[in-house]
């Protein structure tokens, strides 16, 4: 049965549409003889179950205005619409971030950066998603003032100490090591 839904990302050979219903439909350039789709406009599919993956579909059979056949370009004029598409694409998906992000925005954009990483990670530990969130300065190093006391990251130091002062401490922990107190 044919399904329609709107192409929500196209990388090399393979892109995403979105059913009304909210499904995400994988899409292979080998089932439009190897062209590609065009992000932001109608397709039509079949769809059928990957094996293997239990609840994922793709689609077969595509075929739409989206769909651009091997070798096929846009002409100048073309291209200068499909520009001028995605600009408004783009901003509309911007305009729709920053109405939906506005509150938490809000609360938190006079924060420090440090204040913000440790937001971050308080809001990880809580969401128990640790090892979804990534930070550069995952070095600890143990607080040169506290003996046996917790050790901190280069920006826990910066939060603590200020900016100029925690990088003293910083240095100063790397220099005393992880268990001398000289």
């Amino acid at each position: 049965m044919s399904q329609t839904g709107t192409v929500k990302s196209w990388r090399g050979a393979y892109g995403f549409a979105e059913m009304k219903d909210g499904t995400l439909v994988y899409i292979h350039t080998d089932e439009i003889d190897g062209g590609r789709l065009r992000v932001g406009m109608t397709v039509s599919f079949d769809t059928e179950a990957v094996e293997g993956h239990e609840g994922r579909v793709k689609g077969t059979n595509v075929s739409g205005e989206a769909v651009l056949a091997k070798g096929q370009k846009l002409s100048d004029e073309d291209m200068e619409k499909e520009r001028e598409r995605l600009k408004k694409l783009r901003d509309e998906k911007k305009e729709e971030l920053q109405a939906e992000y506005a509150p938490v925005w809000d609360k938190v954009k006079d924060l420090s950066r440090n204040n913000k990483v440790h937001l971050v990670r308080q809001l990880a530990a809580e969401l128990n998603m640790m090892d979804c969130v990534e930070f550069k300065n995952d070095d600890r190093r143990p607080d040169p003032t506290q003996r046996g006391g917790p050790s901190y990251t280069k920006d826990e130091f910066f939060a603590f100490y200020g900016r100029r002062e925690g990088l003293r401490m910083w240095d100063l922990a790397g220099k005393r090591g992880a268990g001398s107190r000289h």
